[in-house]
Parts: C-alpha cells; structure tokens; sequence
C-alpha cells in the first residue's frame, strides 16, 4: 500500500523542530520546494552554542529546520523563544517515538510522521502577507462602537444595500479593510463586533487595533485590566455565555497586526508602521503597529505621547492607518491617517484604494468625550501626526 506524503508549510519565517532518534533524523530530506534549506543540528551538551547558531541562522530571514535528536521541553521553549523574538513563527514535526509536545510550548503547529523520508516541505508567506490581493480597496478608520456611523459609510462606499442597510458584496469587487479599534467608547460595540464578522463573509479584512488586542485577551479569560471606555463595551456582553464571550474574543484577536497588499504597495497597521518593521512579526512590529512610537508619556491623562514617524519615512509602501484622531485625513511621505474621531463627533473615514480618495460620513453624535475634552484628541496636520494630549 502506498504511504501518504507529509506536506508541511513552512512560512517564509519560520522555524521547524524536528524530533525523534538520530535515524529517523538522518532520512530527513532538508530541501524545501527542492531547494536546500538551513539546518541547525541542536546539541543537547551544548545549548548555548546551538541557540546561538540558532539566532544567527534566523538573520537570513527564511525557514530553518532544527534536528533535535535528544529532546526537553526547556530547550524546546528556548527554540521558541528565540524564535518569536526574531519574528519566527516556530513550528514543529514529531517523527516516531518522540517525546509528546505540551500545549504550553507555544509552538504554532505540531505535525506528526511515522515516515521521514515522506516529509516535505514547501514555502508560503507569512500571514500578514497578502501581496496576492490587489483590491481594490475601502480602508475604514477607528469605528469605537459607532455602528450607525459604520453602515452610513459602508452604503457610502457600496458595501451595504442603501435600502435594507445590510451587508453584501460590492458591485465592483471591492473589499472592506478596517484599521482596528472596533469597539469601546462608542454605543453599539457588540453590534459593531458581529457586523464586522459579517463583513469577513464578503472578503473584508482587518488589523489589531490596541483597544481589540486587550478586549480580546480579557475575553478569552487573560488577567487583564479593562478602563472605562472598555467596561461598556462588557457591559453589552451580558447575554452572551462564557463560551460565546470566549469564541469573539478567539476571533477578535486572531487578526494580524499589519497587511501587506497589492503587491506590497499598500499596508494596513492600526498605528502605522515604518520600513523598519514592515514584514516583520517581532515583538517590536507588532507593538508600533498597535501603539505606534512612543516618546513619552502624557502628564494630563497618562496616554503615550507619540513620535511623528512619517516625517521621515521613506518606504515604498503607502501606509494607512488610525489611532490618532485629525480633524481631516492627514497625509505625508507615503503615510496617510484616517481616524478622523468619529466617536468624539468627528467622521468616520476610509481611504480608497488605488484611487488614493477618501470618503466618509459625520458622526451622528458625540459619543464620548475625554479627558481634556475634544480638542484633546486631535492631533495639528501641520507637519504633525502626533496627538498633543496623547493617544490611547
């Protein structure tokens, strides 16, 4: 009888580790898409030297195999660690009679194969690039619970029917890509949540916005400490069950924290994000593109003071994204920001793509005021992409 084939994908940064006897190591084919790929050969005796091997193998960005003849689950979450600290996505393959892996290692998949010599490998991008997908695009800025607002420009823009104000596929093949910060401060954060799930049914995309990064980790049962913009949002939890509050958040979170598009001449991040880390899943990608640079901290409310990053960008891509709050669309060096503060009785804005336009709709109310009032959160366009009183 003929044996199955074991065909895993390994992202273009990523790390697989592979464990069983020296035998069944040694019928490893280390090819991936018939090409040679880089090897580390883990010695137990010597784990500082292989992590080290390890690291420096990861600079040439592309996936790397780990032969781990005599396994622990300490140096196997050192080999994850490292890892994710170089923007890794760590993977792993148990050959016959090795040692089971624990959930708690964190790696993103466990494969199995009774046959080495059955396994290959093949190269897919990371999960943040869609260059494949070419639009065209309706970039929608921070919504914060502003569901009206959201079905006013989604009819706008094509997205919903203008008569049963319902979700559809647009006319034209258009696609929905929201910036992040879909709920808190707003009046319908739930019914914006589900909206959103519907949208994804018609090819809409979004980003991790700070605000969905921490509701979805409370949601999922994380220790953590929700402010009052976010206690509302909750609030509207009240009929869900545990299960279903635990489900959203899975979902909610699950998005990445920037997209590439169209070829790499888009990208979505909810606070922006420079040359530096574009492409990237590192810790430090990941925590510009929720939060954007920070430079300090506010002594008014305690919110981060941001660094104008777009003054000196350089990149080929055209960034979009929200986070900081302009009367209008701001724009400079390649970099545009559309969250003109819908929640705070401002407009919610999308930037559409490739016709570099923008459309949008007046809030229908104030919703929320801050700390400071208004004027607080409005960052000045002249030459400034950063909020004066400091953005959360």
């Amino acid at each position: 009888m003929t044996q199955m084939k074991t065909k895993i994908e390994l992202p273009s940064q990523s790390v697989i580790v592979a464990t069983g006897s020296p035998r069944l190591l040694k019928c490893l084919d280390p090819k991936i898409d018939g090409k040679p790929m880089l090897v580390v050969e883990w010695d137990s005796n010597r784990p500082e030297e292989s992590n080290n091997a390890l690291a420096e193998a990861m600079a040439d960005r592309q996936p790397i195999l780990v032969l781990m003849p005599r396994t622990y689950p300490k140096a196997r979450k050192r080999i994850v660690s490292t890892a994710m600290a170089k923007g890794a996505i760590p993977l792993a393959l148990q050959l016959h009679g090795s040692e089971k892996f624990q959930p708690e290692e964190k790696f993103s998949e466990i494969h199995q194969a009774d046959i080495p010599d059955h396994v290959t490998f093949t190269q897919v991008p990371m999960p943040f690039d869609l260059s494949d997908q070419t639009g065209p695009f309706d970039l929608i800025g921070d919504v914060h619970g502003c569901y009206d607002e959201l079905i006013d420009l989604l009819v706008l823009t094509g997205h919903a029917d203008p008569d049963t104000r319902r979700p559809r596929a647009h006319p034209e093949g258009r696609r929905v890509v929201l910036l992040g910060d879909l709920t808190d401060r707003g009046p319908k954060n739930l019914e914006v949540l589900r909206l959103v799930h519907t949208l994804e049914e018609f090819g809409a995309m979004r980003v991790l916005g700070n605000h969905d990064d921490k509701l979805a980790r409370w949601m999922i049962g994380n220790n953590v400490s929700l402010a009052g913009a976010a206690q509302k949002t909750v609030a509207e939890f009240k009929d869900l069950t545990q299960e279903q509050i635990i489900e959203m958040g899975k979902w909610l979170g699950s998005a990445q924290h920037h997209l590439i598009l169209d070829g790499g001449r888009l990208i979505a991040a909810h606070a922006g994000i420079d040359e530096e880390h574009q492409g990237r899943a590192t810790k430090g990608a990941k925590a510009m593109a929720l939060y954007g640079k920070i430079a300090g901290k506010c002594e008014v409310t305690g919110h981060s003071i941001l660094e104008d990053w777009a003054l000196e960008y350089r990149g080929k891509a055209v960034v979009v994204h929200g986070h900081i709050v302009h009367e209008e669309p701001y724009e400079m060096n390649g970099v545009v920001a559309v969250d003109t503060g819908c929640v705070f009785g401002g407009r919610l804005t999308a930037y559409q793509w490739p016709e570099r336009t923008f459309a949008s709709v007046p809030a229908r109310k104030v919703h929320y005021v801050p700390i400071g009032g208004l004027t607080s959160r409005l960052a000045k366009n002249e030459g400034s992409n950063t909020s004066p009183a400091c953005k959360a």
